[in-house]
């Protein structure tokens, strides 16, 4: 229709032109030649062309305002403002873009870093605090020094899917009491602690393995932390090692080490864990391990196995040595275990059964650091029989309702004819621990916690026996990241604890002033970034 029109018009303006032409012209039309009138209709023809294309121009400048008349004044104006402020303005990134680009950072510059430390203030209502069974008794409001630990690691080589990180860990515990105060494990006078971590990491270098990792250095195996009593259900020490992690089976996953962990045998003329005697000789020690895991029982649970063995390389010295009970025998040790995993109440859990016998068997009657270890503080001493013993460790959190968690953690174990720090040797023992934490969730960020903590322990020698018990109540108001009380961090802690000493026959334990009971307030942090 808008081309019919517009043909209309120019026919109209052409047949209006070459009438003026001829109007205007009559008078001299009879003195032209033929050629002369074709030549000044030309020019005139050029002249209206001229016309009608502006005309066009026009018209089509019409139509678009009528076009954008029909869309309100003031839509316009804000969509032209909203145009203008989206051309100056910058695309704001998701949280998830920025995390993605985060990791891609440090996955192109090859430099990694995590850690973890707690610090605090406290006091009592009768001077300075002691913590005590804080393996037995949990450790929320009965931890009084400072732990950190800072690895970093370094990409040193990147091929495709293969590469090679340079691995090292510091790690200090500071009693928190003096300012001028040395690290209490570790290097002399203070200085970054102890380096608790030097190996270098190889991932998809193996063409049977490629998805599985190998390391050689000092390292270990992952560990197994009993969160709420501060002790490992599994771990390894280590000088240095060779290992491989994840190795993918058709079911499940295997990961293997074997590590160095020398210690110090002590003379048996030398008080057990005498610091003032110091005949002892090393004995090179290396303890093998395996551990199967990802192994499915039920859609939800996993299975996990695991075993250990340590074991002495001496000299024929120190083999004579022994015979001849200048120093104590070194005699090999295993462990086995099984571990269950599977979610429970919005929540996770994890059941742990452990045997074992000789020295890491001897570990499970602490009454603080039940780790099992072959060795005490880097020192061996005392008579070991071939004594077996096992525990049970449960430990997970659940939620009770939407404004309800509880973290747990319970053990239970018994040993025969083992070798005690307290007790001596052919030691039988029977153990018994609970610690639950219930807390009310006010939000994501704030909880009011409190901790219930009792334990019994009863160790036998031939017709002997020792009783230790005790109980812990903290009551705690806590600022934290989100509600998970075992897998959220930073935590920020407001507390008083009641801590009270039923019996104490085997660490002859009491607070300030000879007393058996300690109440204690204090602030604690604890991060892990």
């Amino acid at each position: 229709m808008k081309m019919n029109n517009i043909i209309s018009k120019k026919t109209c303006i052409a047949v209006a032109l070459l009438s003026c032409y001829g109007a205007s012209n009559g008078a001299t039309a009879q003195q032209l030649t033929l050629e002369q009138r074709m030549a000044a209709l030309e020019a005139q023809l050029r002249v209206t062309q001229q016309k009608l294309q502006a005309y066009e121009e026009k018209d089509h400048a019409q139509q678009r305002n009528v076009a954008s008349s029909a869309v309100p004044v003031a839509q316009s104006s804000a969509t032209v403002q909203a145009t203008a402020v989206q051309a100056k303005t910058e695309p704001e990134l998701s949280p998830g873009t920025l995390k993605k680009i985060s990791q891609y950072v440090q996955d192109d510059t090859g430099f990694k870093y995590s850690g973890y430390f707690r610090s605090g203030w406290a006091t009592t209502t009768n001077g300075g605090p002691k913590s005590w069974a804080v393996g037995s008794l949990g450790r929320f409001g009965n931890e009084y020094d400072g732990w950190y630990n800072l690895s970093l690691k370094k990409r040193a080589w990147r091929d495709g899917d293969k590469s090679i990180w340079a691995n090292v860990q510091f790690e200090g515990d500071l009693g928190l009491t003096q300012s001028n105060e040395s690290f209490e494990k570790g290097m002399s006078g203070g200085g970054m602690g102890k380096l608790s971590k030097l190996y270098v990491e190889g991932n998809g270098l193996l063409p049977f393995a490629p998805e599985a990792s190998v390391w050689v250095g000092k390292h270990t195996l992952l560990q197994y932390e009993i969160q709420l009593l501060d002790w490992k259900s599994n771990r390894t020490l280590s000088g240095a090692g060779v290992g491989i992690e994840n190795w993918k089976l058709p079911v499940g996953a295997l990961s293997m080490a074997i590590t160095r962990n020398d210690i110090d045998n002590y003379s048996t003329v030398c008080a057990a864990g005498s610091s003032s005697c110091s005949d002892t000789t090393q004995v090179n020690v290396n303890i093998a391990e395996v551990r199967y895991k990802n192994l499915p029982v039920t859609e939800n649970t996993m299975l996990e196995l695991g075993a250990k063995y340590a074991f002495a390389n001496q000299t024929d010295e120190q083999k004579k040595a022994q015979a001849d009970n200048d120093y104590y025998q070194v005699k090999s040790s295993w462990l086995g275990q099984a571990i269950l995993r599977n979610p429970i109440l919005k929540g996770s859990n994890e059941l742990t059964l452990q045997v074992a016998n000789n020295s890491l068997a001897s570990q499970f009657m602490n009454i603080s650091s039940a780790n099992p270890d072959f060795d005490y503080n880097s020192s061996y001493y005392g008579i070991h029989s071939g004594g077996i013993g096992w525990r049970l460790v449960d430990q997970g959190e659940f939620y009770l309702g939407e404004k309800i968690i509880m973290a747990h953690a319970l053990v239970y174990g018994r040993g025969h004819d083992l070798y005690s720090t307290y007790t001596g040797a052919h030691t039988d023992f029977t153990t018994a621990r609970a610690v639950i934490r219930p807390s009310w969730i006010w939000n994501q960020n704030m909880q009011t916690a409190l901790e219930l903590g009792y334990f019994t322990q009863k160790n036998r020698v031939n017709n002997s026996a020792w009783d230790e018990s005790g109980y812990k109540v903290t009551l705690a108001q806590v600022y934290k990241v989100d509600t998970s009380i075992l897998n959220s961090r930073p935590e920020f802690r407001l507390y008083s604890t009641y801590l009270k000493a039923l019996e104490h026959e085997i660490d002859s334990q009491t607070f300030n002033d000879g007393k058996d009971y300690q109440i204690s307030f204090g602030v604690q942090a604890e991060v892990v970034f």
